[in-house]
């Protein structure tokens, strides 16, 4: 473990870990945008964002997954060392952190696996529905610790509680219309009409999650660099 924390505070010293979170936003954004560009035949109101990545401009959407949520790792691991207060929780440091590497991880796992064939299409089920229940741990428990952290300021941790909600509110419909799908089809139907929007917007939200929190961290220019 000594050996990860000399490489990650090697790392930090040579790039700053709010760079990786601005990294995590520009590559996902660009990802987003040209998948949209290069898919005219992509309805956002109507479709789900899995649909996008298979059809024409899909290439894009999935490489800026992967690459944006390599770079997120690296990110969570740098804001779980600069929110290390006396005031914080060291267990939920850790839990912020696990849930963040887990959630940015399953998200790298669903754009690979991406396609029609029914084993894959089940997997980026899977690990959609990870990352989402991830996403939501990661920016409620991180929203609390800033909370208690005096360095962070208050619409900064607001922030991340608020995303937090919109990833958590986000299962309620999901769960919705896979139950349907066995027992009520019709309801399942009128359910998922919202749910492509509402995609998005969770999707928009994380994306400006790592913006602000990076914004944020490079203007307190935090020193403490504090072991995972």
């Amino acid at each position: 473990m000594s050996g990860v924390n000399e490489f990650f505070n090697k790392l930090f010293k040579f790039i700053p870990g709010y760079v990786f979170g601005l990294l995590t936003f520009i590559i996902g954004l660009l990802g987003d945008i040209f998948a949209l560009l290069f898919t005219p035949e992509y309805i956002m109101w109507k479709l789900s964002i899995s649909m996008l990545g298979i059809l024409t401009g899909g290439i894009f959407l999935r490489v800026g997954l992967i690459i944006s949520n390599i770079f997120s790792v690296f990110f969570i691991i740098y804001l779980g060392r600069v929110i290390e207060d006396e005031n914080i929780n060291e267990n939920m440091r850790k839990l912020a952190i696990i849930t963040g590497i887990f959630s940015s991880i399953s998200v790298i796992l669903t754009g690979v696996f991406t396609g029609s064939n029914p084993l894959i299409s089940d997997l980026h089920g899977l690990f959609a529905l990870l990352s989402w229940i991830g996403g939501a741990i990661t920016c409620f428990v991180f929203g609390f610790l800033m909370l208690r952290n005096l360095h962070f300021s208050k619409v900064i941790a607001v922030n991340s509680l608020i995303v937090g909600v919109i990833f958590g509110a986000y299962l309620i419909p999901f769960f919705i219309t896979i139950i349907c799908s066995y027992v009520c089809y019709s309801f399942g139907e009128i359910v998922y009409q919202i749910m492509p929007v509402w995609e998005w917007a969770l999707m928009f939200s994380i994306l400006l999650w790592y913006l602000f929190n990076s914004i944020f961290l490079r203007i307190k220019r935090f020193n403490n660099l504090n072991e995972v």
